[in-house]
């Protein structure tokens, strides 16, 4: 039997020690490997299935709908996907002033691979500052009462004393509901881009907004959507197209892509996506009265030189007028 002495504790320790780190090491490496897999897994499947892209496609295109004359850049920044495969991107905002596109502001959007901690948040300005205009209705949909417009102090002053060298935006209601068509009609003696017009989409009749403003006289809802240029997408998210004003070339198209639009997210995105995620609320009800009732608009936004602008005074149908933002003359033919 060996006899226990200080060099043979010496001997066990140094030889236990040895064995701990060799097991602190494997650990190690099993979990470098392990962490090297699991990265390279996540990022497979992040690039597999396009999810920076399509965040890209569906956050523009719920941009396209909510606020009137903001859209988003073709392309975007993608930062790298973390370690919980959270992926971040930002692009940046813009309003069709004129014929040119002037930067408003930036996006970011940050999307996991839960829905509930997504986000989309607005840099310069916040959102609130980008969706200016109101618009309201003509009539109330529940009782078919009249009701007025708001309007913004001294619109037509304003564009009169504006040099005519400027272009610029101006939004506004109808007097009735009207089909977009009609509206087209009425300001086809203008010299305007129509941007973007303002939908009923079965508000208080079939659903109640989420967000309306009312007094004695007058009714807004501040979830609305809007019809404008149509944006589509390939099946990959790889590809994209926009159009950007609306008239008798785009209109029917703008209109079909929308509808189509809604149906895919509708098809492949659950209500959280949707109404937390994007901030589209009661999307479902939306599309059903679209594809059942038909498109009808009440306001609209529209560009063009400041003089042309103020010719709309005498338009009898529209009211509830606010200007928005304006350039130096870029009024050529694209």
């Amino acid at each position: 039997m060996t006899e226990w002495n200080d060099e043979l504790e010496k001997k066990i320790l140094k030889r236990s020690r040895y064995r701990l780190t060799a097991k602190i090491l494997r650990v190690l490496l099993i979990a470098g490997v392990v962490f090297g897999v699991y990265s390279v897994v996540i990022d497979i499947a992040v690039s597999r299935f396009h999810v920076a892209e399509e965040s890209d496609y569906y956050t523009k295109l719920a941009l396209d709908w909510k606020v009137p004359n903001v859209r988003g850049t073709f392309d975007f920044t993608e930062g790298e996907t973390s370690l919980l495969g959270t992926k971040e991107l930002t692009y940046s905002l813009f309003k069709r002033i004129g014929k040119e596109d002037v930067i408003v502001g930036e996006l970011d959007v940050r999307k996991t691979l839960t829905n509930s901690n997504s986000s989309i948040s607005y840099r310069m300005p916040r959102m609130e500052q980008l969706n200016e205009f109101s618009f309201f209705y003509p009539e109330d949909p529940r009782s078919g009462n009249e009701l007025n417009a708001s309007e913004q102090p001294e619109v037509w002053e304003t564009l009169d004393m504006l040099h005519e060298g400027t272009v610029g935006e101006l939004a506004f209601s109808t007097d009735r509901m009207m089909a977009p068509e009609e509206l087209m009609k009425i300001l086809q003696p203008y010299d305007v881009d129509i941007l973007w017009m303002q939908l009923h989409t079965g508000e208080f009749t079939g659903f109640r907004p989420g967000a309306s403003g009312s007094s004695a006289d007058d009714l807004s809802v501040f979830d609305a959507l809007g019809l404008t240029g149509a944006r589509s997408v390939s099946d990959d998210y790889l590809s994209s197209m926009l159009m950007y004003a609306l008239d008798e070339d785009t209109i029917e198209e703008s209109k079909t892509e929308m509808i189509k639009n809604m149906g895919r997210l509708l098809d492949e995105k659950d209500d959280e996506y949707i109404e937390f995620f994007l901030g589209l609320s009661n999307l479902q009800e939306r599309h059903e009265y679209l594809k059942n009732e038909g498109f009808t608009v009440y306001g609209a936004v529209v560009t063009g030189p400041v003089k042309e602008l103020l010719r709309l005074e005498a338009e009898e149908s529209i009211r509830g007028e606010q200007l928005g933002k304006v350039e130096l003359w870029n009024w050529e033919d694209e």
